[in-house]
């Protein structure tokens, strides 16, 4: 799910126009961008008449400028999209209907119709779009309520409302500040503004829903065997029985475990307060073995470099936040753009990464048993993860990819021209690129001479500077790391 799922046509169309105008050096071409975004050229002309009216509540920060058939985005330096985007989504009538059953657990058409100022139909019609972004959740608005497995619906208002509002808050009041440290007391953590900031959300989350009648715990039940026995489990039981208790409330079992879950899913835990939690915690459960399976994965892949072990210790925290959710929770909401991530790591990385992070989501996928769901937001999160955890090692312990520059020009011509190639491809993580030397090896020899035979691979240029060659030698030099390396993915555990 993303929450452009909340916007209507019109405001999903221009938020992805201005989307589109970034990626696109902020401008473009009018009929090109209609093209791309699919809708008629008429159509997205009246959507830019329309967001001209949106942009001036925003007194000037942001603008676009028309210029015959072209389009230009200009924005403040103080100033981010996200703003932006973020009145959009609270605006929405979606999020509204959302917030309403957050509320009041339950509504009747006639009176939430007459709420929002939309007519019945309207509001029907909402709903069952909605319906088929709450899906990879596996929860649905019927008869007026929210239902699904308990902790689906936490876990999603507790995504929902983390990353349009509550991450943003800059203060806490005193009576999340007394119960904070009740917590933290209780089970012996430090916690930072920010996860005291999601604590305070998940509390908040939990009184809305704790009284709640006949609410369905099967699935969590279940998952959380392996974990009754857990020193940390058994803690946050005894605080949780205790917190509740002062409400009168008669509570189940599972309300303890899944306040457990939230805390080991929603990266609460300091890397401190984890170590100490990773001395007591059984390394038998499903997400304890699926760390170390991963772990054991990526050392065996850079082999035969030994990664320190102070970044082993770092990665085992990266992971222990990773695989929870993926075990626990099913579907997530896509905060940034999945393409966009993956087109910045092919153009700073030596080698395709995707590869590796692929591969790590197979073993994680086969260890926790689980289907492959391409509507399972959770699982291509995932791999963006797992990319954030092999980028910090590659950085760290990349086998690098050697270039030699072998020109034949005029000696100055030639040395402006080397030092271009060394400072393009330089910056790329895991390449070395010098000016060729007849006693070294390289992976590759990138020259002009289409006469010259190398023992290695080269390229030949056929133009000084060409974004053609550029980009060819880019994927000559992933295609060599993988193909140097590749070898140790299939000699990793599965």
């Amino acid at each position: 799910m993303n929450y452009e799922s909340l916007l209507d046509k019109k405001e999903a169309t221009q938020l992805k126009l201005l989307k589109e105008l970034i990626l696109s050096s902020r401008e473009g071409n009018i009929s090109l961008l209609a093209k791309k975004l699919k809708v008629s050229k008429s159509s997205l002309e009246s959507y830019i008449e329309d967001l001209h009216e949106v942009l001036e509540t925003y007194q000037g920060k942001i603008l676009l400028v028309e210029e015959g058939s072209n389009l230009q985005l200009n924005m403040a330096n103080t100033f981010s999209l996200v703003q932006m985007e973020t009145d959009f989504y609270l605006n929405s009538t979606k999020y509204q209907i959302l917030s309403y059953l957050f509320q009041h657990r339950e509504f009747s058409t006639v009176f939430l119709s007459q709420e929002l100022s939309i007519s019945e139909s309207t509001l029907f019609r909402k709903i069952k779009e909605l319906n088929t972004a709450l899906k990879e959740f596996n929860i649905s608005i019927w008869q007026g309520k929210l239902v699904g497995e308990e902790a689906q619906i936490r876990y999603f208002y507790f995504q929902f409302y983390w990353y349009l509002t509550e991450s943003k808050k800059e203060t806490l009041n005193s009576s999340e500040q007394m119960y904070l440290k009740m917590i933290e007391k209780a089970l012996d953590l430090e916690l930072s503004f920010k996860s005291k900031k999601k604590v305070s959300l998940w509390l908040n989350i939990t009184k809305k829903r704790v009284a709640i009648s006949n609410q369905d715990y099967h699935q969590l039940a279940e998952k959380c065997r392996p974990y009754e026995k857990d020193e940390l489990y058994l803690k946050v039981r005894e605080l949780t029985l205790r917190m509740i208790g002062n409400y009168a409330i008669e509570i189940e079992e599972e309300e303890a475990m899944l306040q457990f879950v939230f805390l080991i899913s929603m990266g609460i835990l300091s890397e401190s307060d984890f170590d100490e939690y990773s001395l007591v915690r059984s390394r038998f459960t499903p997400t304890a073995l699926l760390d170390t399976v991963i772990l054991e994965t990526l050392l065996m892949y850079y082999r035969p470099l030994v990664m320190p072990r102070t970044l082993e210790k770092h990665l085992y925290f990266l992971l222990a936040q990773i695989h929870p959710r993926l075990y626990f929770f099913k579907g997530d909401i896509e905060v940034h753009n999945e393409e966009q991530i993956w087109s910045i790591e092919a153009s700073l990385s030596g080698h395709s990464i995707r590869v590796i992070t692929s591969h790590l989501l197979d073993i994680a996928q086969k260890q926790l048993g689980l289907a492959e769901d391409e509507n399972n937001s959770l699982l291509y999160i995932t791999e963006i993860k797992y990319l954030s955890v092999v980028v910090i090692l590659d950085n760290v312990m990349n086998r690098d990819v050697t270039v030699g520059i072998s020109l034949e020009m005029d000696g100055l011509f030639k040395e402006a021209v080397t030092n271009m190639f060394m400072i393009q491809l330089n910056s790329i993580n895991g390449v070395i690129c010098e000016p060729y030397q007849t006693k070294k090896t390289y992976d590759l020899i990138i020259t002009n001479n289409q006469e010259a035979k190398w023992q290695t691979d080269y390229y030949v240029i056929s133009e000084v500077g060409t974004e053609y060659d550029l980009k060819k030698i880019k994927e000559t030099i992933r295609n060599t790391y993988t193909q140097k390396n590749s070898s140790k993915l299939n000699d990793s555990l599965l």
